[in-house]
Order: structure tokens, then sequence, then C-alpha cells
């Protein structure tokens, strides 16, 4: 799903403005200066980050949503290649017998206005198809980027973080400390409640039998 980066791009939470007044001021002190060289999270001024890479490539539930998606992408190619084809059959079989006059002009006059509004009615339909997929690859986007959010919400609770940046290669951040890294326990929590929700669901299913 292309857009996806753009969409979870946005995922930042919780930026308290009195953080920074103090440094900004010059008012932060010696000990916050050498607590934050000491590699741990909580003291590196509150501040952590997501690697949206790794967490993409092994969150069940992208890939679940992912699959569905491609699934249907597939199904809809497929079905707009059999109508090309065969409107494109038609096509040439009116080019042949109108090349061989072995049409009168009433029957040219028919099929052509038949073909032009076949070759209409098939533009239509890969305009609707295309909308379609994009309007679902919006809507699975907006529910992959709810779900983290809201675990992100839940998981920053007591307000360990200030600011919980999402991290690409060459995007915004150019470096970070290993410390502020907080991807694998955020993707642990993330599949961990996914297990969860999928086995509840197939339970709910077999007693529904």
């Amino acid at each position: 799903m292309k857009n996806l980066g753009t969409i979870l791009g946005a995922i930042a939470i919780v930026a308290l403005i009195p953080l920074y007044i103090g440094q900004f001021s010059g008012k932060s002190d010696k000990s916050d200066s050498s607590s934050s060289k000491t590699g741990s999270v909580t003291e590196a001024g509150k501040i952590a980050y997501v690697n949206f890479d790794t967490l993409v490539q092994n969150y069940k539930l992208y890939e679940e949503l992912n699959q569905q998606f491609m699934v249907k992408r597939d199904k809809a190619a497929k079905q707009l290649e059999t109508r090309g084809q065969s409107l494109e059959r038609e096509l040439v079989s009116f080019q042949r017998r109108a090349q061989a006059n072995l049409l009168s002009q009433n029957e040219f006059n028919t099929l052509q206005r038949d073909l032009a509004n076949k070759q209409q009615q098939y533009q239509d339909y890969q305009q609707t198809v295309s909308t379609g997929l994009l309007e679902e690859e919006r809507d699975l986007n907006q529910k992959l980027y709810n779900n983290i959010l809201e675990y992100l919400k839940k998981y920053n609770a007591d307000n360990k973080f200030d600011i919980i940046f999402n991290y690409r290669e060459g995007e915004s951040i150019w470096l970070a400390q290993d410390a502020l890294n907080i991807t694998q326990v955020i993707l642990d929590g993330l599949n961990s409640e996914y297990d969860t929700t999928k086995t509840e669901g197939d339970s709910e299913t077999e007693e529904s039998k």
C-alpha cells in the first residue's frame, strides 16, 4: 500500500512545550545534561521513536490487511483484463469485416456506435474500479493508523514520553541513538493485541456454528 508511509508519517503524539522552554531559555541544569548521555530512553529528553519500516514489515495486522487488499486488487485487475480482451476481439473483428467490405452501411454504423458505447462503458468501469481500490486502500490505511495510534496512547498513558516520533530512513530524523528506539516494544504489544483479538474472533465464530 503505497500511501501508507504518507499516512503513518503523521504519528507523533503528546508534544509538551514546557520541555523545550527550559532548553531555549538556558535554564537546563548540568544534571539533565549528564543524565541524557546514559543511554536511558526516559532520561534522554523523554523522546522516543518507532522505526516505520521495521514496524510495517513485522506487524501482523498490516500483513493481514495488505493481503486482503492484494486479493481484491488482483481480482479487479483480472476482471479488467477479461473485459478489455473481449472488447479488443470485437474491435478486431469489426475492423476485419469492414476492410473486407462485408458490412452494409447500416451495419457498419450500428456496430461502430455499439463498440463506441462499449468502449466508453469499459473506461467508466475502469475508473470505478480504480476509485474503489483507492478508497479501500485509504480505509485500510486509516484502520492501521488508528490501531497504531491507539496503542501508542495506551503505551504512553503514564506520560513516560513527551514525543514519540515516526522514523523512516532519509526522512526528517537523520540520526538517533539506539536508546530512543522503542520499535520492538511497540511491535510486540501490537502483535500481542492482534493475536488476542484474532483468538477471540475465532472463538466467537466457532460458537456461532
